[in-house]
């Protein structure tokens, strides 16, 4: 009897410590990702004190909901402040840490931060480098060509912001599919085509950019796909004989961000863009500037605002009303932004 108890216990104890076993392992779950270098990071729960380090990460921490959780940012970063629409709904960040340069940082004040994740921009080697000396987990962030929604699913699933990030992938990809769809049957001879004016310390109004995401979204053809001399950036030099040559039915102008910025002023008075049909008609629109880390957001949602200019006749004002204030309403909590953005072009 007393041997029958005491198996009886044992096996009672053994299903005790096997649910203890089974309850600790469900509690020690990490989340596990892996980064645009191919390294696999895991932390035990959503980060709480992050410190971004990758100007493109940024602006989706702050579409995702989780700005809160920034406690400190790169020199490169905070030098686009002023281009950040973070600067106009959060302007008390603009205080944060600068802890230095992405591939030089000061690693004993970020360990003062207590940061549980860092969003570096950069390569395998740069990241491991970092984590090995700060032992933070750090994830590699690069800026990819063309539309690269799965960013907002690996940092949204790092911050705990799963569903924040479905809510604006879902909002980007449906505004996107709307416009394309709407914008598939213009005739190859009816396409409208523009050329951009790049921002540039030099003040060359020939330096444009061989690919723009919003002007293929828009269905406008950019008459400097085909220039040969390009930079790393995607940034194209182009003769004036070109320029003459493509005969662009729009330019649009990087926008001007102080006193020595290329201006409209500056295309009416050159004397090869007064042979430009498009300065002739007046036909100079300003855009947001493309000196400004890749935001899904303002790409989709320029792409609306070129259509609207080439387009007209397709896409009605109160759809691109309607649809930029869906945007930034899902993205940046922004109600009714449409007249901002509006005044923005201006």
């Amino acid at each position: 009897m007393i041997k029958m108890k005491q198996i009886l216990f044992l096996f009672i104890l053994s299903l005790f410590l096997g649910c203890s076993k089974k309850e600790i392992k469900s509690d020690s779950v990490s989340i596990k990702v892996t980064d645009y270098a191919e390294r696999e990071i895991s932390i035990e729960k959503a980060a709480e004190r992050i410190i971004v380090m990758a100007d493109n990460a940024f602006q989706i921490v702050k579409e995702l909901g989780a700005v809160d959780k920034v406690v400190g940012l790169d020199s490169k970063t905070k030098g686009y402040w002023d281009l950040y629409l973070i600067s106009k709904t959060n302007p008390e960040l603009k205080s944060l840490p600068d802890l230095g340069k992405a591939k030089n940082p000061n690693n004993e004040q970020i360990l003062s931060l207590n940061p549980d994740l860092i969003l570096l921009k950069g390569n395998k080697e740069s990241a491991d480098i970092l984590q090995s000396k700060t032992g933070i987990p750090v994830v590699a962030i690069v800026s990819k060509s063309g539309y690269d929604f799965e960013i907002y699913n690996l940092i949204g699933k790092l911050l705990g912001k799963e569903k924040n990030a479905k809510i604006v992938i879902d909002e980007l990809q449906s505004q996107k599919g709307k416009l394309e769809k709407l914008l598939n049957e213009i005739p190859e001879n009816e396409r409208k085509s523009a050329y951009i004016v790049v921002q540039n310390s030099k003040g060359n109004l020939f330096r444009t950019l061989k690919k723009a995401d919003s002007l293929a979204l828009a269905n406008i053809e950019n008459v400097a796909s085909a220039a040969s001399k390009v930079d790393e950036w995607g940034f194209a030099e182009v003769s004036k004989e070109e320029f003459l040559n493509w005969k662009p039915d729009f330019i649009f102008l990087d926008e001007p961000l102080s006193e020595k910025s290329i201006s409209k002023q500056n295309l009416l008075d050159d004397s090869t863009y007064k042979f430009s049909m498009a300065v002739r008609d007046n036909k100079i629109f300003v855009t947001h500037s493309f000196s400004c880390p890749k935001d899904y957001v303002f790409v989709v949602a320029e792409a609306y605002y070129y259509a609207r200019i080439a387009y007209p006749q397709i896409l009605s004002e109160e759809e691109y009303k309607s649809t930029i204030n869906s945007i930034f309403d899902k993205a940046y909590g922004l109600k009714n932004y449409y007249e901002e953005w509006e005044k923005s072009h201006n």
